[in-house]
């Protein structure tokens, strides 16, 4: 059974709109039916070597909250191939759960890496495959349309935006959208910021692909947390990996 871990961050800050994208990719819907087409032969990941969270987690849940507009949670769980970071490790699996918990307005989008110090790594999200897992989806929610976006026009951090309210289906009080993201090993795993919006917006945290944090990959031997955070974890850059 995964082993969760709920940070109990709340950082509410009034954000603009979803701004605009120097350039958008579209995210192919690889929707599956149940979370076991995504995680059979899988078994919860233990992040603790590489990234801050409690020995033996694999799950971590974040609140928040813009007032009383609107309420909810954002859930990543990692599965692996083996329970461990490590040479052994080839396969790895982030499942997330998109939940709101009330308030007067539908929350319209989510979009990862906005203003992060940790930067999502483009190539490792266009290359995994991923979608909807529809029998862990509730409420009826319809998928939304989801983007990855290129800004290095502009300087700022990529981008990866679930957009609910594109898509004619915002996120209301008691939906949950479930969504996975496969890739292999080779791969670094960090929070970054996520801007959740609706006419304005608060920023929450939750775990994706990064780069240039100094991180190794998942199947690289890693130092361990502590060692990882005194190598400068949360600076931003804009390295990519060839």
């Amino acid at each position: 059974m995964a082993h969760g871990y709920v940070r109990g961050l709340v950082l509410v800050a009034v954000v603009g709109a979803v701004a605009s994208h120097a350039s958008a990719g579209v995210i192919t819907n690889n929707a599956v039916s149940g979370l076991s087409d995504v995680t059979t032969g899988l078994v919860a990941l233990d992040l603790s070597s590489v990234i801050a969270v409690a020995p033996g987690t694999n799950s971590v849940t974040t609140n928040f909250s813009n007032g009383g507009l609107f309420s909810g949670t954002l859930t990543a769980t990692v599965y692996g191939n083996v329970g461990a970071p490590g040479t052994s490790l080839t396969n790895i699996v982030i499942v997330y759960e998109f939940v709101s918990t009330g308030g007067f307005t539908p929350i319209e989008g989510f979009e990862f890496g906005v203003d992060s110090g940790s930067n999502i790594d483009f190539l490792d999200i266009q290359n995994a495959t991923q979608g909807a897992i529809l029998g862990e989806t509730t409420g009826g929610q319809s998928s939304p349309f989801v983007t990855l976006n290129d800004n290095s026009v502009s300087l700022s951090n990529d981008t990866l935006l679930f957009d609910f309210a594109t898509a004619g289906d915002a996120l209301t009080a008691g939906e949950k959208l479930t969504w996975y993201m496969s890739s292999s090993a080779a791969v670094a795993l960090n929070f970054v910021d996520v801007n959740v919006t609706d006419f304005g917006g608060t920023l929450t945290q939750t775990l994706a692909f990064v780069t240039g944090t100094g991180q190794p990959d998942l199947n690289v031997p890693a130092p361990g947390a502590a060692a990882l955070l005194a190598m400068g974890l949360g600076v931003a850059t804009r390295r990519r990996r060839a």
